[in-house]
């Protein structure tokens, strides 16, 4: 048989059901009077009278009726919550454990009600008092079940778009992103494919890895656009003409003419270092080396 979803009879649900379906249940009996439990036998209770207000009397014994419903149901999910440790309850199951909270609250209520009214017959008694129990637990039972299964929903959710938001994530991480002036992708190529971003006038120049082909792109965007785009990542600015991919250099060679990069591939040409952010670059490629 189907077992039923375990986070219907979690202990935090079995605790908001024991505490909300009480609440309703009292509403309900001190509007509608179900039970009639105000015709007591005062010879049974002579003393009550003398206690309280006769108007309080109905509200009181509606007070005691919803106590040993909401006692009945604790001890059946304190019960139910043990044996759910080991067990799989199936649906059927299900039904028939909350209709025995049922029969049980049922015949308690029987019984006081035959000991506080006069002329009482037991049968007719739990008769009346099982459809009129089933009829008050009804709503707040279904409702209480509708409402787990809606809070569960909304968890999934939230669970599938943190993953989502991790994955993109993730992607974001693999790749580098090109936008151009307006806005719009323009290339998106994993982190380490991409090579070399050169200046060339409006536009840039993105050399990058395509299998072992080297391929470039002009995107319609300034490298100062690109390099806001880029802060964050491991592509840096290295002359006001070029950004590289530091996880790309093989090679740091200092010459007359200045610092220069080399890639080991075959169309890319040494990118030089200029003095301002030689730096930055240094400095970056000693902690590298150091990690």
């Amino acid at each position: 048989m189907t077992p039923i979803p375990s986070f219907i009879y979690q202990k935090k649900n079995q605790i908001t059901m024991v505490l909300l379906v009480p609440l309703y249940a009292l509403a309900f009996i001190l509007i509608y009077r179900p039970f009639n439990i105000e015709n007591l036998n005062e010879q049974v209770l002579p003393w009550l009278n003398e206690i309280i207000d006769p108007n309080l009397k109905g509200t009181l014994l509606s007070l005691v009726v919803v106590l040993i419903g909401m006692a009945v149901a604790a001890i059946s999910r304190v019960i139910m919550t043990a044996y759910t440790k080991k067990h799989a309850i199936s649906y059927i199951g299900y039904i028939v454990w909350v209709a025995l909270e049922i029969v049980i609250m049922t015949l308690i209520y029987t019984i006081v009600s035959v000991f506080l009214k006069e002329q009482a017959n037991i049968v007719s008694e739990f008769r009346n008092t099982l459809t009129k129990t089933i009829l008050i637990l009804l709503i707040p039972y279904v409702m209480m079940y509708i409402y787990f299964i809606w809070q569960e929903r909304v968890r999934e959710l939230k669970s599938i778009r943190k993953r989502l938001e991790e994955d993109e994530n993730a992607l974001q991480k693999a790749y580098i992103q090109i936008f151009d002036e307006k806005g719009k992708l323009q290339l998106s190529v994993r982190r380490e494919h991409l090579i070399v971003i050169e200046s060339a006038d409006n536009y840039v120049c993105v050399w990058y890895l395509n299998g072992e082909t080297t391929k470039k792109v002009m995107v319609r965007t300034t490298l100062k656009q690109v390099a806001e785009q880029l802060a964050h990542t491991n592509i840096l600015r290295c002359h006001r003409s070029y950004m590289i991919n530091l996880d790309r250099v093989r090679v740091l060679r200092r010459e007359k003419e200045g610092i220069f990069v080399e890639f080991g591939i075959e169309d890319i040409p040494d990118i030089p270092i200029s003095k301002t952010y030689s730096e930055s670059i240094t400095r970056w490629l000693m902690s590298e080396q150091r990690s």
